[in-house]
């Protein structure tokens, strides 16, 4: 026996010390423990001797487990003499052997795990149960010891209620199996005795036989530990190596507990009622996509959210728009509109100035009315130059006033500027090289300014036209002649665009 306990502890201290650690949550698994080591009662004669035991917990808890404990020894240790009341105190020798001391235990209570999270644990127990004791004789069949007292018999042997309190630790070799060491004492108490009272009693206290009032054991655990780990989300990934603990209900996971989701719509397979969702879809709880207006584009895929109902979609989900005039289709009311045209809500062309030819397409826009247009949309019966030298508009010597013969050409200029609204003129002034030249750079400004002026009491807008002196610097005759010169000295309408 002593070899078999030596072996295994051995084993135990060379697994301590060269195998990996880990810390283990208990709950929901069954330990299975053998326990050994030594025991005494503490009563002379008796020896301390060899134990084993077993024990069975249930993890109820990470902290509290609740066991049920057995433990069983004998001992050598005194004989009881012929008639006496007391034992005496005898090694083994000269091949006499004394009486054996026969001591057990079964209990039932909870485990208290003082550091379930950790690679050790340190624990405490507590437990009510049976226990009992019985001296018997080796030489004799081991049949149980009688004593007498006042002349009656009594067979050496009872069973008592007990109650235990212990401690111990264990550390994990691996997730299923630990070592370590554990004492414990337990208190035999009256109850359920059969020398509770009367001559019994007596018999038993201690100026007599002295029996046994509890016994203290110790020694090494092993315990191997059943069934499944603790998996608080379901997902059949254990809480230790479950990175994602708190796993939807129905998820299919990977192998650290995350939700897989296949299709990347942020619902986990296995709860995704729409495995193949496109990526880009918007999805509900149940992950399938929205559609919010009904045109079989999925929201997220469609670029134009608010298609109207009945409309024929393109791939991105905006309605198909036939003329490209920016209307789709189903709303456009005028569906041959022309690519250039300008339309309105109804997808119909705008035509601000009435000649017939649309916005966009007219190049003449706020042509007034009445008037005849090409297809431009530009006036027929007028033209606007993109030079004009106003050849017939001339001043007073030296000022800028308009001579009579002036007002009449700008007349008929005016009725051709009211053909194009839309054009824009810069009107010049300028001069010969004759004179001071602040002089005619000032006439030249004010004669251009002169002729605007002229024409915005004729109707036209001011901010069509730019007036611009430019004195003697843009000839465009020669200067050395009276005749240059007096060419120089004119007005010019430039078309701005």
């Amino acid at each position: 026996m002593r070899k078999v306990i030596v072996f295994f502890t051995m084993l135990a201290l060379i697994g301590f010390l060269a195998t990996p650690s880990f810390a283990y949550d208990q709950t929901g698994k069954l330990g299975l423990s053998y326990r050994f080591g030594f025991h005494t009662v503490a009563k002379d004669p008796w020896k301390l001797s060899f134990m084993n035991g077993a024990e069975v917990k249930w993890g109820i808890h990470k902290y509290v487990s609740i066991a049920v404990t057995g433990v069983y020894g004998r001992t050598h240790g005194g004989i009881l003499e012929s008639g006496a009341t007391k034992f005496t105190k005898l090694d083994d020798k000269n091949g006499i052997k004394t009486y054996r001391l026969r001591n057990y235990a079964v209990e039932i209570g909870p485990v208290i795990n003082l550091l379930p999270d950790k690679e050790y644990n340190v624990y405490v127990t507590l437990g009510a149960g049976i226990g009992g004791w019985s001296i018997k004789d080796p030489m004799n069949l081991n049949k149980v010891v009688e004593a007498t007292y006042k002349g009656k018999a009594y067979k050496l042997q009872d069973q008592q209620a007990t109650f235990m309190i212990g401690a111990g630790f264990e550390y994990f070799l691996i997730e299923e199996f630990s070592i370590g060491a554990a004492v414990r004492y337990h208190l035999f108490t009256s109850m359920l005795s059969n020398f509770k009272d009367g001559d019994a009693k007596e018999l038993a206290n201690s100026s007599n036989l002295d029996l046994p009032k509890g016994l203290f054991e110790g020694g090494a655990v092993l315990t191997a530990y059943l069934g499944k780990c603790p998996d608080s989300d379901k997902d059949g990934v254990c809480d230790k190596a479950d990175k994602c603990p708190d796993t939807p209900a129905g998820c299919k996971v990977d192998e650290n507990g995350c939700p897989i989701d296949s299709d990347g719509d942020g619902v986990c397979d296995g709860r995704d009622k729409c495995p193949d969702t496109p990526k880009c879809a918007k999805v509900d709880l149940n992950g399938c996509p929205i559609d919010t207006d009904k045109d079989g584009v999925w929201d997220g895929c469609d670029k134009c959210p608010d298609t109207p109902a009945g409309c024929k979609v393109d791939a991105n989900g905006c309605g198909i728009d036939t003329d490209k005039d920016g209307v789709a289709d189903c709303l456009d009311k005028c569906p041959d509109t022309p690519s250039c045209c300008k339309v309105d809500a109804n997808g119909c062309p705008i035509d601000s100035d009435g000649d017939g030819v649309c916005d966009g397409c007219d190049k003449c826009p706020g042509t007034p009315a009445s008037l005849k247009v090409d297809a431009d949309g530009c006036p027929t019966d007028y033209t606007i130059e993109k030079e004009l030298v106003l050849k017939e508009v001339q001043f007073v010597v030296n000022t800028w006033t308009l001579t009579e013969k002036a007002k009449k050409s700008l007349d008929e200029v005016a009725k051709s500027l009211a053909a194009f609204p839309h054009v824009n003129l810069e009107v010049q002034g300028h001069t010969d090289i004759s004179g001071r030249r602040t002089w005619n750079d000032t006439l030249s400004q004010n004669r251009a300014q002169a002729v605007v002026d002229y024409f915005v009491t004729k109707g036209l807008d001011k901010d069509r036209f730019t007036a611009k002196g430019y004195g003697p610097d843009k000839p465009k005759y020669d200067n050395k002649t009276t005749e240059g010169r007096v060419q120089n000295r004119r007005v010019e309408l430039i078309r701005q665009n």
